[in-house]
């Protein structure tokens, strides 16, 4: 297997004490399992360590092979919050750096956020959250991942030679935002308006809004798109276990 795409060094480092990072999980009722190969099994909330899923007899991460226990530098691409659960993971021992994130010989969750769909549902949160604390007493959990960014913080790895490129995944999220709140304002504004006023501009705009209506929602689906995009692991080149 040849070396992870983007990866800025091909020998492992041994990462004194422990890298923080980002990625995320899929939530299921008996724990949270890794995005990608996901018949390991669930995290046991303690320490986690890679296993080379080609089978290869070696330890991981080998920087010729794709194995190890992945994670980003910055939080934005793992925090979208688009249906798997954020966390934040704390790595040790033998690490391959990449320009945008790592694969690491072990790793232990410190933290989690619980995604949009379950925070809407009080109750549904309520009960995700006291799972997740009775499956993982040692970790906290986080009705939003602010909260838990402010609390778990992206170290500075400018020490170990890396200058993580800009989050785009704010932009993206910032852009979404926007089209939503302009098509309410929009919205707003014609329903505020005359019945008969707004059927008398139709009849001369219409086709300037049904152009308006598709480029918004080309908009809305290429905007999720990238920000699926920036979840997978493919983003920045390393395969995770």
């Amino acid at each position: 297997m040849t070396a992870p795409e983007g990866e800025s060094r091909q020998e492992a480092s041994l990462v004194p004490g422990e890298l923080r990072g980002y990625r995320q999980f899929e939530l299921r009722p008996n724990g949270l399992y890794p995005l990608v190969h996901s018949g390991s099994g669930p995290w046991d909330g303690r320490l986690e360590r890679a296993v080379c899923a080609a089978g290869i007899d070696h330890e991981p991460p080998a920087a010729d092979c794709r194995c190890g226990l992945y994670a980003w530098y910055l939080p934005g691409s793992a925090t979208v919050s688009l249906g798997p659960v954020s966390a934040v993971v704390a790595a040790r021992g033998r690490c391959i750096l990449g320009d945008r994130g790592f694969r690491a010989a072990a790793a232990r969750i410190e933290a989690v956020a619980m995604p949009a769909a379950v925070r809407w549902n009080p109750a549904v949160a309520a009960r995700v959250h006291r799972g997740l604390a009775t499956q993982y007493p040692g970790i906290r959990v986080y009705r939003s991942s602010r909260r838990m960014l402010k609390d778990f913080p992206p170290p500075d790895v400018r020490a170990l030679g890396i200058d993580p490129p800009p989050d785009r995944s704010r932009g993206y999220r910032a852009a979404v935002v926007a089209l939503w709140v302009g098509a309410l304002l929009l919205t707003a504004v014609l329903a505020a308006l005359p019945r008969l006023a707004v059927a008398h501009q139709f009849e001369h705009w219409w086709p300037l809004l049904v152009v308006l209506a598709v480029v918004w929602q080309a908009g809305l689906v290429w905007l999720v798109t990238r920000l699926m995009a920036l979840q997978s692991p493919s983003a920045f080149g390393l395969r995770p276990r």
